[in-house]
Order: C-alpha cells, then structure tokens, then sequence
C-alpha cells in the first residue's frame, strides 16, 4: 500500500488527505495548528466567527459539490437570497444584479447599458468572448470601449468574487472563463451550515474512517529524497518514509523547509508573489437587528456587510446577531495605519446607516486588519502554482490550496487541486 505524505491540514490538505485515503492510500497529514487552517473559526462569548466567510461561490458548478457526494459528507448547504441582496448606490440601497431579476431591478445601470450588460453576458456564457492573456480586464474594457457604468458594473462583480480592490488587474483571460461558469449557476452563493467547522469534520471524519493519520501539532522541517520516495523530519528529529507528497501550505510557507532543489526551484518564484489581503470586522450583538436585507455592498469604499446569522443561526445565541463587514485591501497600502484607520471608520459608517443600534446592542467584536483571502493574487504578473511538480516528478510531488492552479476562486481552488490530484494519482494506479 502506498504512502502518502500531506503536509498541512487546511481545507485543501484534509480533501487531499480524505479522497486520497477513500482509494486506500495510506494517508499520514502534518498539520502545525487546529485543523481547517484559515478555515477555522473563534468562539467569544457564545459567537462564532470565522477567520474566512463560509461561502461557497457558484454551488451547483462547484467541485465542493462532487467531493461531498463521492465522499458522503453529511453537509447542509444554506442558499443565498439575492432578494435581500443590496447594493448601495446614489445614497441608497437598489437591488444587486446578482441574477436576471436583481438586473432589471437595479438603479446601479440604466436601461440601454443594461441591455449591453446582459449582451456581455451572453457572450461570455457561449464563450463567444475569452479574453486576452496579454490583457487586464481594465486594459480590455478600454479597447472594446465598453460604456462606463457596465464597465463599472463588470469591476464591481469582480471585486465581490476575487475580493479584490484593484480587479481591473486581474487578467481578461482568467475574468471571462471564472465568469463563464459563474453566470450559469442556479445558485451564485451558498453558505455551509455550521460553518466551515463542520466540513473540517467530516472530512477528518473520512480520513480516520480509512485509517488515515493525522500528526497535530508537528511542525515538518525538512524534506528529503530517499531509495523509493521521501523522508519527512520534524523539529524533534522525527522521521518518516513517504512514497508520494502533497504540499498544501502556502509557497511562503514552502520555502522555509529543508527541500529537495527541484522543489525549491520550482516554488520559488510563487513565494514571491503578493496574496489578497482584506480587512475583516466581526460584531456580535443582541437582540438581532431585523432590516429587510442581509447583504449590503458599499460600492463607493469596496466593502459589504453580511447577517451571517440570517443564514446560520447556529453562530449566535438565541436572538443574536452575527454581521461580518469586510474591506477590500489595496496591497501598497496595507502597512499605513491610516488606510486602515479609515477602513474602519467606512465599515462603522456602513453599519450606522444600516443597522442603527448596534453600537447600543454590540456584546463582543473582532477585527483582522490584514487578513490573508487567498496567497496568491489573480493579478497580471502573477501566476497559480501548478498542482505537479515537473513532468518527471508529477506521479510523486502535488500542490494543492488556494494558490494553485483549478476552477474557481478563493476556497473552490483549494477543493478543485485537491480533486484534480487524487483523480491523476487514481488514473495512473489504475494503469
């Protein structure tokens, strides 16, 4: 029986390690922390928060779905109400264009751009329009000289799903084919029910099912080539063969260990790049604050407010409220107190306008001023790191998170490289 070494137990790492394990690979996870990595969540004074939103974009296309199903995860999902979505526009709150009906809904765009909005649409759909590689997206709106408000609209929906608050950098390529899949979901977001917690057990519950092991606490330091595979050692000297490894810590994380010089080389240049960074404010207050939306987007400051409690109200005592308000980051920016001074003081603005009473009401907060979304930005310049090493090594070295290479964005990467992983490494034992 193969063994398998993954180290890190993120959500890319516990979905490698448990659809690795379901083929009777013999799983052996290295994870330094509490399992789920940025996927955890913190519990004060009776309300949950998590270090990342719980949301999962495009479900019915997303690879989370096929991973639940092949692996009978006991997962409920919570769909988004794109009726009480809102966008904050001209001083007051219109619909979201978050589907057909929030578009002919909306002040955001007005009758003729919505018309070349929807035409835009359509195209990318029928993959009648890709994109450029050599081009941003801002680079692309500016040559086929689309119209200011949709273009406007089009930045807006990509800062909202590659949060982001520079999206006309993001390549035009990388924008129209994540969009493609996006535009023909029945639902544009789902949340988890219980929060990423309950996915994080279930697939450590698969992991143990098939006899898999999980090191907590154990810091790997160094990776060697051996005769047939791998020797993994942790700071306490600790050894242990592998046939076969599964990165699934970051780059940056990466190149701090002891590794063979092809992995170093090869990771090197993905250490470099800049992540996604937001700024996250969490408040849990009671009573629950009851207004006819649960998502409003600030278009203006490039931040939004979600009731997460309106979706799960598990994450709160009886009658609380969970509202999570996060900014989006320009990256140059980050290390001057006053940008994120000022952040703070939009995302206080936005919940006076739309939630009066939550200074009076607020029993606990959190604030993450620089919390990491993703660790590698889609941005021109930068890259996904493949999920194989080089050809040569591909049936034994894999990379897998959510700065690698796959479909989606943000967690769905994290799920998709670790599906394109085990089902490489399960068609080449198949042979």
């Amino acid at each position: 029986m193969e063994t398998v070494g993954i180290i890190g137990g993120g959500l890319a790492g516990l979905s490698a390690a448990a659809l690795l394990a379901q083929q009777g690979k013999r799983v052996q996870l290295y994870d330094t922390g509490l399992l789920g990595g940025r996927a955890t969540s913190q519990v004060i004074k009776g309300f949950t928060f998590n270090y990342g939103a719980h949301a999962v974009y495009a479900r019915d296309q997303s690879i989370l779905r096929t991973i639940i199903k092949q692996l009978k995860l006991d997962i409920t999902w919570l769909d988004f109400s794109s009726a009480k979505a809102k966008y904050e526009f001209a001083g007051h709150l219109t619909a979201a264009p978050a589907n057909a009906i929030g578009l002919l809904k909306t002040e955001v765009i007005g009758g003729t751009d919505k018309l070349r909005f929807t035409w835009e649409v359509v195209k990318t759909v029928l993959h009648l329009e890709q994109g450029d590689p050599a081009l941003s997206i801002g680079q692309w709106l500016v040559q086929e000289k689309v119209e200011a408000d949709v273009s406007r609209l089009m930045l807006d929906l990509a800062s909202s799903n590659f949060f982001t608050a520079e999206p006309e950098n993001i390549p035009s390529d990388v924008y129209f084919n994540y969009y493609k899949k996006l535009f023909r979901t029945r639902k544009p977001v789902s949340y988890i029910a219980g929060g990423w917690q309950v996915l994080i057990n279930e697939l450590e519950r698969v992991v143990m099912l098939h006899d898999g092991t999980i090191h907590r606490k154990t810091k790997i330091t160094a990776i060697e080539e051996s005769d047939t595979g791998y020797r993994l050692r942790d700071r306490k000297k600790t050894e242990w063969t592998v046939d076969r490894i599964v990165l699934a810590i970051p780059p940056r994380e990466m190149r701090k260990l002891a590794l063979p010089t092809p992995i170093q080389l090869f990771i090197e240049p993905y250490a470099q790049y800049e992540p996604v960074e937001v700024l996250v404010y969490d408040v849990g207050v009671h009573p629950y604050i009851k207004t006819p939306f649960s998502y409003v987007y600030d278009r203006t400051h490039q931040l939004f407010v979600t009731d997460l409690s309106h979706y799960d109200p598990s994450i709160a005592p009886k009658n609380g409220q969970v509202l999570q308000v996060v900014a989006y980051l320009v990256h140059d920016r980050v290390g001057h107190p006053d940008y994120l001074s000022e952040k703070v003081n939009h995302i206080h603005r936005l919940l006076d306008q739309h939630y009066a009473g939550w200074r009076e009401q607020l029993v606990t907060e959190r604030t993450m001023k620089r919390a990491i979304v993703q660790e590698i930005k889609w941005k021109m310049g930068q890259a996904a790191l493949p999920c194989f090493l080089h050809e040569e090594h591909k049936e034994k070295v894999a990379f897998v998170g959510d700065w690698c290479e796959g479909e989606g964005q943000l967690s769905e990467l994290s799920f998709s490289s670790a599906y394109t992983v085990a089902e490489a490494w399960q068609q080449k034992n198949a042979h």
